[in-house]
């Protein structure tokens, strides 16, 4: 029971420390383009409104034009990116070009990180997927 309970503990610790690194990571990127409201914290309540709000609304979107074939899943991921753009932008009080440049180059930044990590040993390639 104890080795259960400790596994939870770090899945939890570990989702931390991933919320911290992706929101010091946002919060750079949104400084680097230039956006003056940018802090760790507030990157970290983008990167999770982001994440739940986009993952609804693409799962929605998705759903709905599903009927179209594969066009559906596309419509759905390009609602998932404009709606954790939009989060960004209403967090960081920005305009749309500069949110959407910072989720841009976070996004390249965790890919590169990951991919460091993974050559190193300390990562797998997979966490790559989401």
């Amino acid at each position: 029971m104890h080795a259960l309970a400790g596994l939870g503990l770090l899945a939890l610790f570990g989702l931390f420390i991933a919320l911290l690194v992706a929101g010091i990571i946002l919060a750079l990127s949104a400084k680097l383009v230039g956006i003056k409201d940018a802090s760790i914290v507030g990157a970290m309540v983008a990167v999770i409104g982001g994440g739940i709000l986009g993952a609804i609304v693409g799962t929605v979107v998705g759903l709905v034009f599903s009927i179209a074939g594969p066009l559906g899943p596309l419509l759905g991921w390009l609602a998932f990116v404009v709606t954790y753009v939009w989060v960004i932008k209403v967090v960081f009080h920005t305009d749309w070009l500069r949110a959407f440049l910072a989720w841009l180059i976070a996004i390249v930044v965790e890919v590169l990180v990951t991919a460091l990590l993974s050559v190193a040993g300390i990562a797998t390639i997979g966490m790559l997927h989401p």
